[in-house]
């Protein structure tokens, strides 16, 4: 307001007032003092406002504090976001682990690191097992040297030690097995994991341990019939025989007879032939049992008996006990089941199927197929065992029969999937 009235003052007075040198040295001193009073003004206020904020900050602390309470302690934080993994690494892994644990890394990381460590440190004895170069030059026949001067069953023996090796290893370290860690990493299915879901992990891990000592000593004895070339002889099949009969005695000390029996109704070779020959009947629970209860005393009797051994009274016995076990599951699955479990049973049907899959042909074109390979044994039983023609209407016979049942599946499956078919080494009931 009053910077108005002075900057307006001149236009009020008379103009020969305006002009005298008196007048003019008056207004100037006005103006001047004006401005050392707006200037004293705010400079004021500056100096007052932070002296009003601490006086504010002060009441309030002291409408909130108790009267008599201390001053706060001060504390001092550090704070730091340089993580190195030098602060958890160690030369020794049981160390390791725990450094890795009290940072609170989750199990399963700590597994995959252990894990992925312990590749590395042992890929070189691996890469020595394989046979295969350190250093490959461009100018080397590797791929001969390996194919020929290198014993795979070494390989896959060396290979074993080192898996094993590494297995006892991540078990001492985190208490788990490798074996069932790469699977379930890679998401692959885990044969005895899933079969010994029935039993506490612990006790998984235990009879996993018996089954694979059985099976490594197993496939020790198997070995020599791939190296030789030839079939086991009687003394190895006995071998082969005692360590079945081993793994079970073992197998029911450690087991209770619920589990031994819920074992035997996932792992025992009786249970896997009754699961092979219900392939394609979506069987129930039910039709798998009265099946298995009816072929597992005979299996417990005559499947650890070996066949070239067995006197021909004792074959006969066995053979007249195999027809009664096999009248018994016709009465409990009937007729038109019975005859699908026999279709199971053979394994051109499971070839078959593969066929059908593979050519992306329906189920139903193995199913068909596999009636005309019944259809063909029929009549050539029926020649075989009629007297009266001669041996050469015979062979006519039973050349026609194979041409129309090799007419029948070409029509079936088409030219591409029956060159399948027999390339797969299924069709042999064609040419019989």
């Amino acid at each position: 307001m009053w910077r108005r009235v002075l900057l307006r003052l001149p236009y009020c007075l008379p103009s020969r007032l305006v002009k005298s040198p008196r007048v003019i040295a008056l207004l100037l001193a006005l103006n001047l003092g004006l401005f050392l009073g707006i200037f004293a003004y705010f400079r004021k206020a500056q100096l007052d406002a932070p002296v009003a904020v601490a006086n504010s900050e002060a009441a309030l602390a002291d409408s909130t504090s108790p009267p008599d309470a201390p001053a706060p302690a001060e504390k001092v934080v550090a704070v730091t976001n340089q993580f190195r993994w030098a602060q958890v690494e160690s030369e020794d892994y049981k160390t390791y682990i725990a450094r890795l644990r009290s940072i609170g890394c989750p199990e399963q990381t700590i597994r995959d690191i252990i894990i992925a460590d312990l590749d590395k440190l042992l890929a070189p004895a691996v890469q020595a097992a394989s046979g295969h170069r350190p250093d490959l030059k461009y100018w080397q026949s590797v791929e001969e040297e390996l194919a020929n001067d290198v014993d795979p069953g070494e390989v896959a023996r060396q290979q074993r030690e080192i898996d094993k090796r590494k297995r006892e290893i991540i078990r001492e370290l985190v208490n788990t097995d490798l074996l069932r860690e790469r699977m379930k990493q890679h998401g692959q299915e885990d044969y005895y994991e899933r079969r010994l879901s029935f039993l506490p992990e612990e006790r998984r891990s235990h009879v996993r341990d018996l089954l694979e000592k059985y099976d490594e000593a197993a496939q020790a004895i198997r070995d020599k019939e791939l190296e030789d070339g030839e079939s086991l002889s009687i003394s190895e099949r006995t071998q082969l025989r005692t360590l079945e009969q081993q793994r079970e005695e073992e197998m029911s000390k450690f087991l209770s007879p619920q589990e031994k029996t819920q074992y035997d109704l996932w792992a025992s070779p009786t249970a896997n032939a009754v699961r092979y020959a219900f392939y394609g009947m979506s069987a129930t629970e039910q039709e798998f049992l009265a099946v298995y209860q009816a072929r597992k005393a005979f299996d417990d009797k005559w499947a650890s008996r070996d066949a070239e051994l067995i006197d021909a009274a004792s074959r006969a016995q066995m053979e007249h006990e195999r027809a009664q076990v096999a009248e018994q599951i016709h009465q409990a699955l009937g007729d038109r089941r019975y005859a699908e479990f026999q279709r199971g049973e053979d394994e051109e049907y499971h070839i078959l199927s593969s066929v059908a899959t593979r050519s992306k042909l329906p189920r139903e074109k193995a199913a068909e197929v596999f009636g005309y390979k019944l259809l063909a044994q029929g009549y050539r039983d029926q020649i075989r065992n009629d007297p009266s023609p001669t041996e050469e209407q015979r062979r006519e016979a039973l050349k026609s029969i194979a041409d129309e049942s090799e007419k029948a599946v070409r029509a079936s499956l088409g030219e591409k999937a029956y060159r399948r078919y027999l390339a797969t080494g299924g069709g042999k009931w064609i040419k019989e």
